[in-house]
């Protein structure tokens, strides 16, 4: 199956993207997405989201695969769900038990008592008393790898550092340059980042760090991201 590429002309409504500008970077980018190389599980799907917005910046480019055989039982209700709602879902999944007064203590007593009901209608959370539990996270959650991608002419500190900050919400994160030194590919090892270049017949790679997911509350919101998208996609 091709990866599903969405920008900002087919993102879900509500959902920001920044609009790809014209000239070298979005010729680079576009020379990888057309030998992307990715290696993943035959039951899975991928969708390359160009350059979402997150509350880190924008990234050029957010490689998610996922399993849709998850997300089958998902609740239409998990489509009105907000970040702020994500972030408290991360919460209780960090927690992996949270009182709700716990929950009113860091979020408030209004907003907890309605994101944890959105969050429990969506079946992300059980109660259990007078304290909330997620629910098992092979049904909570799609993804299983959340590439991110930054891709740059020039200013390799500008672009090791936007790849640094995107390990937030990305299992690897990776910059994108058209060559690139040893110094360089040191550079970007010695934080777990991973280095792609452009060959004659396709992308040279050095490997990034892998981390688990979901790494912050936006790695939820690129996992439902990518999950709103295909519906909107199938359901025109």
């Amino acid at each position: 199956m091709r990866p599903t590429i969405i920008d900002r002309d087919s993102a879900p409504e509500g959902v920001v993207f920044r609009r790809t500008l014209r000239g070298p970077e979005q010729e680079l980018v576009d020379g990888f997405i057309s030998v992307m190389p990715l290696v993943h599980a035959a039951d899975s799907r991928v969708t390359v989201l160009r350059e979402p917005g997150l509350e880190s910046g924008f990234p050029d480019l957010v490689i998610v695969v996922w399993r849709d055989a998850r997300t089958i039982a998902w609740d239409e209700s998990r489509l009105a769900l907000v970040p702020e709602d994500l972030r408290l879902m991360h919460f209780v999944f960090q927690r992996r038990r949270a009182a709700h007064s716990e929950l009113e203590d860091y979020f408030g007593s209004r907003f907890a008592r309605y994101s944890i009901a959105r969050l429990h209608d969506a079946g992300l959370v059980r109660p259990a008393g007078q304290a909330w539990f997620p629910c098992a996270f092979e049904r909570a959650f799609a993804a299983t790898k959340i590439i991110a991608i930054e891709a740059k002419i020039g200013k390799w500190g500008d672009v090791l550092s936007q790849a640094r900050l995107n390990t937030w919400f990305a299992s690897k994160s990776y910059v994108l340059v058209p060559r690139v030194s040893e110094e360089q590919i040191r550079d970007a090892q010695r934080f777990g980042i991973g280095v792609l270049s452009p060959e004659q017949d396709g992308v040279r790679e050095w490997g990034a760090s892998t981390a688990p997911l979901p790494r912050s509350y936006a790695s939820w919101v690129v996992n439902d991201l990518v999950w709103r998208a295909s519906k909107e996609h199938s359901n025109p």
